[in-house]
């Protein structure tokens, strides 16, 4: 994984950037290269030794020029100028490193004391590598970015289209009163694993930057239909009534559940009397949260005076329009939307 401090690094030196272009230029001619992003090069003069001083724009074509001598490169931070070339970097040597080269060490030194960003190009293995702080990752060719990227959209789609089953199942438990515990607990652990999942590979899409628009594009479709969906379900089937907000706390707070670890899924929803025996033999009537927001689409404010009003999703299903429009914020437009969301919803879950 990569560290989410270096997330903004990353992205520097994507694809489509002009910092990648002149880093793929300097791999391509086979040249080595050590560049420290600093703002103010005064505050690091006790570690930043020789060189010659340039304060010129940035342009792919000038920092190709310059990687042909031996020292490091300085930029600022917001890589728009080339502050300086051929400076020699002279870190503590007491620093902890990893690394064999003399490039790489002064690299890694340097982020460390200074706390800034220093990447190196490895001549022998044409590697970019990237150091921050305490943090350092080693840049993956795009064929394989993407093949695991591809991989693992396939994974999620997949995952995705057993959780939709598995809802549209327990809608037709839920007009019928009879979903047990274990179904909720389930659909919400399998959310949270897809959720982990865009999680883990979304660092990676970041990293192939203008080539992964289209991955990037089927990952966030998923992602916000997922995190929807499972905040919509804390919503429905929390032990205490909960906000958005709560809810999205919620499932913040608790990403790491294991998708087989069903207590914990549980007490997160605040069944914390619940046992594994409950699990399986209770019944358990949602709100109705799911069917005023996602299907009716009723805004939140009123979709919480409905609630509060008929409890359940059992009661909601037996109101008429004119029950409806007691509540506050439901007119005779979204009377009608919710009775034809509960009919919708209905003929869905007959036919599943």
């Amino acid at each position: 994984m990569i560290h989410s401090e270096l997330i903004p690094k990353v992205k520097m030196v994507a694809p489509g950037t002009l910092l990648r272009r002149a880093l793929d230029d300097i791999l391509l001619a086979e040249f080595g290269a050590l560049i420290v992003f600093l703002d103010d090069i005064e505050a690091q003069e006790n570690i930043l030794e020789g060189g010659f001083y340039i304060g010129a724009g940035f342009s792919p074509e000038k920092l190709y020029e310059l990687a042909k001598m031996d020292g490091a490169i300085i930029m600022d931070e917001s890589v728009s100028r080339i502050l300086a070339a051929n400076v020699q970097l002279t870190p503590d040597p007491s620093l902890p490193t990893n690394e064999t080269g003399m490039r790489h060490r002064a690299a890694e030194r340097t982020a460390r004391q200074t706390a800034k960003f220093v990447l190196t190009i490895s001549r022998r293995r044409g590697v970019i590598t990237l150091y921050y702080k305490n943090h350092k990752h080693q840049i993956n060719a795009i064929n394989y970015l993407i093949s695991r990227i591809n991989q693992t959209i396939s994974t999620v789609e997949r995952y995705k289209e057993n959780l939709d089953k598995k809802i549209f199942r327990i809608e037709r438990d839920e007009f019928q009163g009879r979903v047990q515990p274990i179904q909720v607990v389930d659909i919400i652990s399998d959310s949270l694993g897809i959720v982990n999942l865009l999680d883990e590979i979304a660092p990676y899409v970041v990293e192939i930057g203008v080539e992964g628009r289209l991955a990037a594009m089927r990952l966030n479709a998923v992602e916000e239909d997922v995190a929807s969906m499972v905040q919509l379900f804390i919503m429905d089937y929390c032990a205490n009534k909960c906000s958005d907000a709560e809810a999205f706390m919620i499932v913040t707070d608790h990403k790491s559940v294991e998708q087989d670890d069903r207590m914990k899924a549980a007490r997160m929803l605040g069944w914390h009397t619940m046992t594994e025996t409950d699990l399986h033999d209770l019944t358990v009537h949602p709100r109705g949260f799911r069917l005023l927001k996602q299907v009716a689409k009723i805004p939140s404010g009123t979709a919480y005076n409905v609630v509060e009003r008929f409890q359940n999703l059992l009661n909601l299903r037996r109101a008429d329009a004119q029950a409806l429009m007691q509540v506050e914020g439901v007119g005779e437009k979204r009377a009608n939307s919710i009775i034809e969301g509960i009919q919708l919803m209905r003929k869905r879950s007959i036919y599943q």
